[in-house]
């Protein structure tokens, strides 16, 4: 019980530092687990490293900085850690199948979307 305590308090660090380089062995050392319990119990609880848990929330708010400001790519990839906007693309593309300027470029269609969707998950929790 207390490991999902620490989980949960590396999870509010990791989303208060998204734009910070994060390690490891901070997480663990925060914990006081080693780095290899560290992330065996990360993955365990989480579903997913620790790595990929962090590299894809970095995405998301890099998504949602795409859609909702005109700041430069190679700028939100920086931001986010990201060592340059190649990687930043590569990144992404993978995630969300477009690369960062297409995904821009239809943000009135993914807002429509998201909306919809929105409104879809509050008539589900009504009901």
């Amino acid at each position: 019980m207390e490991h999902d305590l620490c989980i949960r308090e590396s999870i509010k660090y990791i989303e208060n530092n998204l734009k910070e380089k994060i390690e490891l062995k901070e997480l663990a050392d925060k914990a006081f687990l080693s780095k290899y319990h560290y992330h065996r119990i990360f993955h365990a609880i989480v579903g997913e490293p620790v790595a990929e848990y962090v590299r894809k929330r970095r995405l998301e708010e890099a998504a949602n900085e795409l859609i909702s400001s005109d700041n430069k790519i190679v700028d939100i990839a920086l931001k986010y850690q990201f060592g340059s906007q190649e990687t930043f693309t590569k990144a992404f593309k993978k995630v969300y199948g477009v690369p960062p300027r297409e995904f821009r470029e239809n943000r009135s269609k993914i807002a429509l979307i998201s909306s919809r969707n929105k409104g879809i998950s509050k008539l589900s929790m009504v009901a």
